[in-house]
């Protein structure tokens, strides 16, 4: 690389935000409604009821319902979540976070409707204090994730998502592990396993059938059950359309992490990872990336890339990953170029024993500079074949392997701190930076820059467990 020539780099993260306001000691928060949609009330303890808001505080002793277009999510002072769905009656009975495993409570009541739980700090620190009471049964967790919902006979569902759970009534206890489901009928017969999962089910569709038709001596037409359709129908005014709920990954955010690389095309190549800065907001359509501030800087695109996404921010395991091919930072009106991105939830908690291989499930082009003629080259492409991360989480270490048509490297030992990881292999070698997301650190996102030659290459790719 020419002396003259300085590489610009920046990394871009955001770390969650979980800023909630501050109570009396009379009532002391139990979480913040962090996602709200159509029609959704707050049933104080005094049984006044009032429209919630995203952004309102949550207090023990409160319900949540929903109507029938209402959706809300909840994230709890110890980082667990709750989803509530439609026609759903949702109370929090007794909530301590007193960060002591002896007084500490998650005591909740689903009295109607469904809901998805993530167990947050209070449910590791004493799994026998977290119980989500319904009408049949008692849930406790095993694990940390798992979907409850009544049907329509009255009947509960309940399925686990992640580790395991144990379903309770008058009748016995049933132990569920990841993707097991039980039905509970009453709350004297123990549950039943069952290979259906908790869902809220729809109504089927009103529709008229002729189960037999027969012609008589005058040749007309004779139907035996519901009458047949009127030849002339009477028109029916065009129903009213049903509003369409708004994209959960649709906003600006400030509980996001973001990852990212780029170059200032008149005077450096692809970026270098180094320490991360901290961002205060991102915008997203649609899982896009449109708009970042970090560090005192704001970054927005001119021409986007390639982009994709999985997840959902309001079920808090959303992961996006894309690419910017031209943008601008200011101030200053700096144009910036092949900007390749991760934004997205990071895992509250991670997990402390085990190991896991991640494979490649969305990356971006991989973009190329040739540092001896200072310019631009051709994009490359990452090979997913041969591109993975692993990590030991008893020891905290990640490895990332990163083959591309342009060049590649393996990185082994990489430190993680909180959902976090950076490498840095003399600068210019090879460089990675990411993070975990979602439950249980099922998903990992990172952006990385390597050098083969004189061709330096930089991309971002996202990884999941299988």
């Amino acid at each position: 690389m020419t002396p003259h020539f300085k590489l610009q780099h920046t990394v871009l993260v955001m770390a969650l935000a979980a800023i909630y306001p501050l109570q009396s000691a009379a009532a002391p928060s139990a979480g913040v409604a962090q996602f709200i949609v159509g029609d959704v009330n707050v049933r104080r303890a005094d049984g006044g009821t009032s429209p919630l808001a995203k952004g309102n505080d949550i207090e023990s002793g409160q319900a949540i319902l929903t109507g029938a277009g209402g959706r809300a999510q909840v994230r709890f002072t110890d980082g667990g979540l709750v989803s509530l769905q439609p026609n759903t009656e949702f109370k929090v009975a007794n909530y301590v976070d007193k960060a002591d495993p002896k007084e500490d409570r998650f005591l909740v009541d689903l009295l109607r409707g469904s809901m998805r739980a993530i167990t947050g700090l209070i449910g590791k620190r004493n799994r026998e204090n977290y119980k989500v009471t319904t009408s049949t049964a008692t849930i406790g967790i095993r694990g940390s994730g798992f979907n409850v919902g009544y049907n329509p006979d009255g009947s509960l569902g309940v399925t686990t998502e992640l580790d395991a759970i144990e379903v309770c009534n008058a009748g016995g206890c049933v132990g569920l592990t990841a993707g097991e489901s039980v039905r509970v009928v009453n709350n004297t017969d123990a549950p039943v396993r069952t290979n259906v999962r908790a869902n809220v089910p729809t109504p089927p569709a009103d529709t008229q059938r002729v189960d037999i038709e027969k012609v008589d001596k005058e040749g007309k037409n004779i139907y035996v059950g519901p009458p047949p359709p009127d030849p002339k129908p009477t028109p029916k005014p065009d129903p009213v359309p049903t509003p369409t709920p708004p994209d959960p990954n649709t906003g600006t955010f400030t509980n996001l992490t973001a990852t990212a690389t780029y170059y200032l095309p008149t005077n450096s190549g692809p970026g270098t990872v180094s320490a991360p800065g901290t961002a205060s907001s991102a915008t997203l359509n649609a899982g896009k990336l449109t708009a970042l501030s970090a560090a005192g800087k704001d970054f927005t695109p001119t021409t986007t890339g390639s982009a994709g996404s999985v997840g959902s921010i309001a079920d808090g395991d959303f992961i996006g990953w894309g690419s910017w091919t031209t943008g601008t930072r200011n101030p200053g009106s700096s144009a910036v170029g092949d900007l390749a991105y991760v934004i997205g939830q990071p895992t509250l908690v991670m997990p402390t024993t085990g190991s896991a291989t991640y494979s490649v499930i969305g990356q971006t082009p991989v973009s190329a500079y040739d540092t001896s003629t200072n310019s631009a080259m051709a994009s490359g492409t990452l090979t997913t074949a041969s591109s993975s991360l692993n990590v030991n989480f008893s020891t905290g270490k990640v490895g990332v392997t990163i083959a591309t048509s342009l060049g590649g490297f393996t990185a082994s030992n990489i430190s993680v701190s909180g959902s976090q990881f950076s490498y840095a292999n003399g600068g210019p070698i090879y460089n990675v930076d990411g993070f975990f997301s979602g439950v249980n650190a099922t998903r990992a996102g990172l952006v990385y820059t390597g050098t083969n030659g004189n061709t330096r290459y930089s991309g971002a790719a996202v990884f999941k467990t299988p």
